[in-house]
């Protein structure tokens, strides 16, 4: 980036028309203010970064009295940075001043770099602040430290349980006279270790991916009904071993939908599983496709007779890595990246997911997707059509 500072303290040749084109077109929040604090600029970027319009307050003197007008908060934690939640100084003294800011309401990671405005005398006649904003950055590095966490924390379990299975299969199988029952159930159980392993390596790409926006999406035309159809032929094995039913109830109209086959499997799948694994003994699944209120979109209902979802948990239910209390009591193994993942997905296709449900008297969840194909979104999406 050019030296803002060096134009401002020798002028380059450059007039007050061209200097405004420069100072509007930085990326940087640029603030101005004179040796009273009076504001004497303020480019674009400073007002999507602080929230206020630069006429409301050019040409007035920040005082850490403003701090209590909601407006002006922000501007006057960025002028006196003293006065923000938490700041670290990054410079070593001298000039430029390089502060970083953390602020509240709403939260904001911001690197600013104050200098003096010189003139030909030597004179300082104001300051100059730049803005940074790095709360998307941070956000991201927290985000990766947190990730990393959590999938070795997820992994360990399951790959230390697999390592004893075949440890325990290779000391029968030295035996010179094997127990082969035992060494075929050690093997089923390093089979079923194996796969929840893969499945929450698979999650946690595909969680990785959509922060990524790596998620690419191909389009095609197909029949709701079809769609739900095979898919939940596909959970009803799976469903028969935990004596689960599976009620598909397509209803008398056909809905045309536009949809990627795999990844919106993949979001319905997860919510069969959820229904599956968090039933009761014997328990059923309802499957229905109805309109929704609105007659751009269709409805998908999955209501289950498990054990239920609390007020406390639902709110928090398609965070990534939640999983409720009712959930772990019932199934300890999961990665809490299911729902996370199926909310992405339809949202990604233009609809909505929501969830209804009581302790004890099992969940309903429901998802739209558009009948209107204008209401997809285009970013992301390969057609094949």
């Amino acid at each position: 980036m050019f030296n803002l500072f060096k134009i401002f303290k020798f002028g380059n040749g450059v007039g007050d028309a061209e200097l405004e084109t420069v100072i509007q077109n930085i990326r940087d929040g640029v603030v101005i203010y004179d040796t009273n604090f009076r504001i004497l600029r303020m480019n674009r970027a400073a007002e999507e970064i602080l929230g206020l319009k630069a006429g409301e307050v050019l040409g007035q003197c920040v005082e850490p009295a403003f701090l209590q007008n909601p407006r002006l908060k922000l501007l006057t934690e960025v002028v006196f940075p003293s006065l923000a939640p938490a700041m670290t100084a990054i410079s070593g003294g001298g000039w430029p001043q390089i502060i970083d800011l953390t602020l509240e309401n709403p939260h904001l990671e911001l690197r600013t770099v104050l200098n003096r405005i010189i003139n030909d005398k030597n004179e300082v006649t104001g300051f100059l602040k730049l803005v940074t904003d790095m709360t998307r950055e941070k956000n991201i590095l927290e985000s990766k430290t947190e990730f990393i966490s959590i999938a070795a924390h997820q992994l360990r379990s399951p790959l230390t349980a697999l390592n004893w299975s075949f440890e325990g299969l290779n000391k029968i199988l030295e035996n010179g006279n094997p127990d082969i029952k035992e060494a075929a159930n050690l093997a089923k159980e390093g089979w079923r270790l194996a796969e929840h392993s893969l499945k929450i390596v698979n999650d946690l790409l595909s969680a990785a991916r959509i922060e990524g926006g790596r998620f690419g999406f191909t389009l095609e035309d197909v029949d709701l009904t079809d769609f739900i159809r095979t898919i939940v032929q596909q959970a009803e094995p799976v469903a028969k071993e935990y004596g689960i039913k599976i009620n598909f109830v397509p209803g008398a109209e056909r809905y045309p939908v536009r949809i990627d086959r795999e990844l919106l499997g993949m979001a319905l799948a997860n919510l069969i599983d959820n229904g599956v694994k968090y039933n009761i003994k014997n328990g059923e699944i309802s499957i229905g496709i109805c309109s929704a209120s609105n007659p751009d979109f269709v409805r998908v209902d999955i209501r289950d007779t498990g054990v239920g979802i609390s007020q406390e948990d639902i709110t928090k239910m398609f965070q990534k890595f939640y999983r409720g209390s009712n959930a772990t009591q019932t199934e300890v193994n999961g990665s809490g990246l299911g729902l996370y993942i199926t909310k992405n997905i339809v949202e990604r296709h233009g609809g909505k997911i929501d969830v209804e449900s009581q302790l004890g008297r099992g969940a309903a969840f429901s998802f739209t997707l558009p009948l209107n194909f204008k209401l997809i979104p285009s970013r992301g999406f390969r057609e094949e059509i």
